[in-house]
C-alpha cells in the first residue's frame, strides 16, 4: 500500500494539474500524465510542457470568430483599446474552459451573487472618481449608501432569472430525442431523429432571419450604426441560406450520420452564441451614446450615468448566461450522441 501511495503524484499538485487542464481534455490528459509518474518534479515538468499545448488546442478547437469580433468590437467602444487588448485573450480562454455540460444551479447562483455584489461595488469606487462628492448636489454619502444598497438588492433578481433559465433547460425538449439516452438504437432510429432535428431548425432559422431583417431595417429608421444593421443584414441572409434543406445521403453508415449530427449541433452552439450577443448589441450601444452624450457626463446627472453603467453589465451578464445555458445543453446532447452505439436488428 505504501508503495502504492508513493507511485501517485501528491494531492495537492493533481489538484493544481487538474484545475489546468481545460475540461474537455481533462479526463485523457490528466490520465496520461498519471500513468507516466514517476516524481514530483517530472510530474510538474510533463504538466508544464502539455497543458500549454491542450489550453491552445482547445482554444482553436471552441473557437468562435464572429461571436469573439462582437465581443471584441463592444469591449472597444465600451473601455477602449487597452481593455480589448487585455480581455481578448480572457475571452479565449474562457472558450477554451468552458464546461463539457449544463452550468452546476449552485456555481450559476453563486456567479450571480457575486457578479451583482462584486461589480456594483467596482462601478461605485469607479464613478466615485468620476464624479468626487464634493461639490455635487445631491450626492451625499447616503445616496451613495443607496446605490450600493440598490446593488446588494440586484442579487436576488438575477438569481432569479438564472433559477429560471435552469428550470427551463430542466423541462425544454431536447435536441436529441429521448430515445437516444437508450444508448442503442438502429440506424433508422437516428436518422429520424436527425431529420427531426433539421426540420425543427429550418423553422426556428427562418423565424429568426425575418426577425433580423425586421430588426434591421427598423434600425434604419432609428438611425443606428451602419456596421450594426450591416451585421443584422448579414446574420438573417445566413439564417436564410442556411435554412435551405441539404442531402441526406441514405447510404451513409451509423458513424457518418452521427458524426453529422454532432457537427450540426456544434456549429449551432457557436451560432447561437453570436446571435444572442447581436441581439443585445442594439441596446448596449445606446446605452454608450446616452452615456457619451454631454448632458450625463459633463455635471448634473451621474445618477444616471452610474444607472446606464449598471444596466449595460446586467445586460452582458444575461447574454453570458442564456449562452451558457443553451451551449451546456448542447454539449451534454454531443456527448449523448457520442455514446450512443448501433444497434444490430437480428437477421
Amino acid at each position: 500500500m505504501e508503495a502504492a501511495r508513493l507511485s501517485e503524484p501528491p494531492d495537492w499538485l493533481e489538484r493544481i494539474v487538474l484545475v489546468a487542464i481545460p475540461p474537455a481534455a481533462r479526463e485523457g490528459v490528466a490520465g496520461d500524465l498519471w500513468e507516466t509518474y514517476c516524481s514530483p518534479r517530472q510530474y510538474a515538468a510533463e504538466a508544464l510542457r502539455t497543458v500549454p499545448f491542450v489550453i491552445a488546442s482547445q482554444v482553436r478547437r471552441n473557437l468562435n470568430l464572429p461571436a469573439i469580433l462582437l465581443q471584441a468590437a463592444l469591449i472597444f467602444i465600451f473601455l477602449g483599446g487597452t481593455a480589448t487588448l487585455i480581455l481578448l485573450p480572457a475571452l479565449l480562454l474562457r472558450g477554451a474552459y468552458q464546461e463539457v455540460a449544463r452550468p452546476c444551479p449552485q456555481r450559476a447562483i453563486r456567479e450571480a451573487i457575486l457578479m451583482s455584489s462584486g461589480v456594483m461595488a467596482l462601478l461605485l469606487l469607479i464613478m466615485a472618481i468620476w464624479f468626487p462628492l464634493a461639490g455635487r448636489p445631491g450626492l451625499d454619502h447616503f445616496t451613495w449608501l443607496n446605490l450600493f444598497l440598490l446593488g446588494l438588492l440586484l442579487s436576488p433578481l438575477l438569481c432569479l432569472f438564472r433559477a429560471g433559465l435552469i428550470l427551463q433547460g430542466d423541462r425544454c425538449t431536447p435536441a436529441c430525442p429521448h430515445a437516444f439516452q437508450k444508448g442503442e438504437l438502429q440506424k433508422e432510429e437516428l436518422a429520424r431523429g436527425y431529420r427531426d432535428f433539421q426540420h425543427a431548425l429550418l423553422v426556428r432559422n427562418l423565424l429568426e432571419a425575418s426577425a433580423l431583417t425586421a430588426a434591421a431595417i427598423a434600425g434604419v429608421f432609428f438611425a443606428w450604426n451602419g456596421l450594426l444593421v450591416g451585421l443584422f443584414l448579414l446574420a438573417a441572409l445566413y439564417l436564410f441560406v442556411d435554412a435551405v434543406p441539404r442531402a441526406f445521403p441514405a447510404t451513409e453508415d451509423f458513424v457518418s450520420l452521427r458524426a453529422r449530427y454532432q457537427q450540426d449541433l456544434t456549429r449551432q452552439k457557436q451560432l447561437r452564441r453570436f446571435l444572442c450577443w447581436l441581439w443585445f448589441s442594439p441596446v448596449l450601444m445606446a446605452l454608450h451614446t446616452r452615456l457619451m452624450a454631454e448632458h450625463v457626463l459633463q455635471a448634473e446627472r451621474p445618477i444616471t450615468a452610474m444607472l446606464d453603467c449598471v444596466a449595460a453589465v446586467i445586460l452582458c451578464f444575461l447574454a453570458a448566461a442564456l449562452t451558457s445555458e443553451y451551449g451546456g445543453r448542447i454539449q451534454e446532447n454531443i456527448g449523448l450522441l457520442d455514446r450512443v452505439r448501433e444497434k444490430i436488428s437480428p437477421a
